[in-house]
């Protein structure tokens, strides 16, 4: 009879066991579904808007709810009632990418925004103008979200977000203005230097019997509209440091380093190269005088060709005069670059006089070219197979393998020249791809000067180019889809395109660690186009080279030798006092790559709940108890019984007070109501969903 009814209990312990999940508590801002769990948060901000109506244009708000779940993989989802325009898909995705960031190099906070999901909800209601005014509020929920940040509840604000975190200018305040008030703020934010706008007056007199109608514009100061109709504040923010200051209390400290960027490492590197490029350009140039001097070019309609030659032999000495005055600053890489455009200019000088000296024109060009085509193969291969150890040969042989990919089409472009008979055009292409082959082997000699710290295999690097130069995609995408809307143009734009096409080109040929730095200049010239909108200050300058500074110290700070972003930080000193466009784009390309260079190799690895959800292995047998599964399975019944009474107990105690309980629909009235019910940004147990579809059902 015992055994009997030990049998039993065995065979309802064993049923139970299979049957019940091991589970917690349900709490506000967690979904479970099986042996799935997902946290989230959640926050309702206001973003006004314009929209056209039978009367003209007028403010409107729409609510954004931000929503992030982990479990992720950084993916956006955006949800619009009424459909809105692309730019706002791309405004969602930008503001993650810059809270992202933030969060990343926030040490006060251990959150990995790449294992979280994103999800934009944006109700209005009207259809409104297109225009990416609600990317800076976007990016400070998501980032107040990272952060467990409460967001202010009658602030309001206005303005696009650029990818370095400032914030870029929009249109129709005074209407948004207007909106919101109605939703109960008292307070507005405005990007910086937009504090005045312009307003269209109509004015009727009547003079002797006559009734004129005159329009004219005037100057009005936002502030003043604001105060005087609302009684609501204006502030102007510049970043959005600012705006988080105004909406939650919280900012991120500014770093700026006082570290020196010429490193001695740097400096015993940089320096021998930059001391046997100098000797080279002199040389090459001395050469080049005596072969023009000794040499009889024609000079006559419509060629000119002596004029031609003379006009290189000159830009040749200026970039050598160049060379030396930078050499003589300690800017060894802007140094080498101008040396590099001296010994081109040089180079096609002397071509050009072999060229008049020779029997056979046709002939002399096309052995040059044969030439110049077995040195490029042979450097290309060396370029292609140097092996990648760490991120000092990253970097290096990064720099090496986009020499060789523009050697290869400036080759390319030579032989097009020749076949046509444009000899001259020909030539200066050859004499150009020549020296850039030269200067791989200078690139891939670098790396012995530097300790290679890290590791990456060859497919790790194919993923990371990849990973780039779909972000440089979208960048471009983006910008593109923004400038359009407000009216601009910009040749970063253009520029973005073709590099984002030659790291498609040269991933495809085996360059994958080119294809990685091309990317990341095609991304910041699609973040200037935007960032430089409505032009160039110094403030802007000024704030690129602390953040490429403070970026390549914490590189440093990691054990990672940035020697690409320190040439190109150095590259771009020399040109703020007369080219403030190119300063700003080497700045935020040095400010790109050491970001590049902190990855930990497990790209590509991360797991999604909708993408490779692992199964679950959990089991009561793994834990080296087996000996002891008889007397487990006992006391597992017995505790199964006992909570089975006490849960029937708790259960008719609490089915007694929901009866007495009446739940109410809430729909809050403003943001203030919506904090009010709303503690910590959770939904409330009453609100909780209990699956995924319910969780789905609920936010439509």
């Amino acid at each position: 009879m015992l055994r009997k009814i030990l049998l039993v209990m065995l065979c309802f312990s064993l049923l139970y066991s299979t049957s019940t999940q091991f589970s917690l508590a349900e709490i506000p801002g967690e979904i479970k579904e099986n042996n799935i769990s997902i946290e989230y948060r959640n926050v309702t901000v206001y973003a006004p808007a314009v929209a056209e109506t039978e009367d003209g244009y007028i403010g409107v708000i729409s609510t954004i709810t931000a929503t992030i779940q982990n479990k992720g993989s950084g993916r956006v989802f955006v949800d619009t009632l009424p459909l809105a325009q692309i730019d706002m898909q791309g405004s969602a995705r930008l503001a993650v990418k810059v809270a992202s960031a933030l969060v990343e190099n926030d040490k006060r906070c251990d959150v990995n925004p790449s294992e979280y999901d994103y999800f934009f909800v944006i109700r209005t209601s009207a259809p409104i103008i297109g225009g990416p005014s609600a990317g800076a509020i976007m990016t400070a929920a998501v980032t107040s979200l990272l952060e467990n940040w409460t967001m202010d509840s009658e602030t309001v604000m206005t303005g696009m977000i650029n990818p370095d975190g400032s914030i870029g200018p929009i249109g129709g305040i005074p209407k948004k203005i207007d909106a919101a008030y109605s939703v109960g703020a008292t307070r507005f934010l405005i990007p910086k230097g937009q504090m005045t706008y312009l307003d269209t007056i109509v004015e009727t007199v009547t003079e002797n019997g006559w009734m004129q109608t005159t329009t004219k514009t005037v100057l009005k100061n936002v502030s003043e509209y604001a105060m005087e109709n609302y009684g609501m504040e204006v502030f102007e923010v510049e970043d959005i440091n600012d705006v988080l200051i105004y909406y939650t209390g919280w900012y991120f400290p500014v770093i700026k380093s006082n570290d020196s960027i010429t490193t001695e490492d740097y400096i015993e590197s940089m320096k021998p190269l930059a001391t046997t490029l100098l000797n080279q350009a002199e040389n090459t140039y001395g050469n080049a005088s005596v072969s023009f001097n000794i040499t009889d070019i024609p000079n006559f309609y419509p060629y000119y060709y002596r004029n031609q030659v003379t006009d290189f032999l000159n830009d040749a000495e200026d970039a050598l005069i160049e060379s030396e005055d930078w050499f003589e600053k300690d800017l060894y890489y802007t140094s080498t670059s101008k040396s590099f455009q001296s010994l081109i200019n040089s180079q096609f000088v002397i071509y050009a006089c072999e060229y008049f000296n020779a029997e056979s024109k046709n002939d002399y060009v096309y052995k040059t070219l044969q030439n110049a085509l077995d040195f490029y193969i042979n450097q290309s291969i060396l370029a292609k197979n140097t092996k990648i150890m760490g991120t000092t040969s990253l970097q290096c042989v990064g720099a090496a393998q986009k020499r060789a990919s523009d050697a290869g089409s400036y080759l390319s472009d030579a032989e097009v020249k020749y076949q046509n008979g444009d000899y001259f055009t020909a030539l200066y292409n050859i004499a150009y791809a020549v020296q850039r082959c030269e200067s791989i082997g200078w690139w891939l000699g670098l790396t012995s000067h530097f300790n290679d710290t890290g590791t990456i295999n060859s497919q790790e690097l194919n993923d990371l180019a990849g990973e780039y130069i779909q972000d440089a995609q979208q960048a471009v995408v983006y910008s593109s889809v923004i400038l359009q809307e407000i009216g601009k143009t910009s040749s970063y734009i253009n520029d973005a395109n073709s590099l984002l096409e030659n790291a498609r080109k040269d991933k495809e040929n085996g360059y994958p660690a080119a294809a990685l730095f091309e990317a990341l200049e095609s991304l910041s010239n699609s973040n200037l186009a935007l960032e430089l909108i409505d032009g160039i200050t110094k403030d802007k300058v000024d704030r690129a080279n602390e953040s490429a500074h403070a970026s390549i110290s914490e590189s440093r700070l990691r054990g990672i030798e940035p020697v690409l972003a320190v040439s190109y930080y150095e590259y771009a000193k020399s040109f703020v006092e007369d080219s403030v466009d190119i300063a700003m784009f080497y700045y935020k390309y040095s400010d790109l790559i050491p970001g590049v260079l902190t990855f930990t190799g497990t790209f590509g690895k991360q797991s999604s709940r909708y993408i490779d959800i692992p199964e679950s292995r959990f089991s009561l047998w793994n834990y080296g108890i087996l000996k002891y599964k008889e007397f487990f399975v006992l006391f597992a019944l017995i505790g199964g019984i006992c909570g089975i009474g006490l849960g029937i107990i708790i259960g008719n105690m609490s089915s007694k007070k929901e009866k007495e309980k009446i739940y109410e629909t809430w729909t809050p009235r403003s943001v203030n109501d919506y904090f009010k019910n709303q503690k910590n940004q959770h939904l409330s147990e009453e609100k909780m969903p209990r699956s995924i579809e319910d969780y789905y059902k609920k936010s439509k």
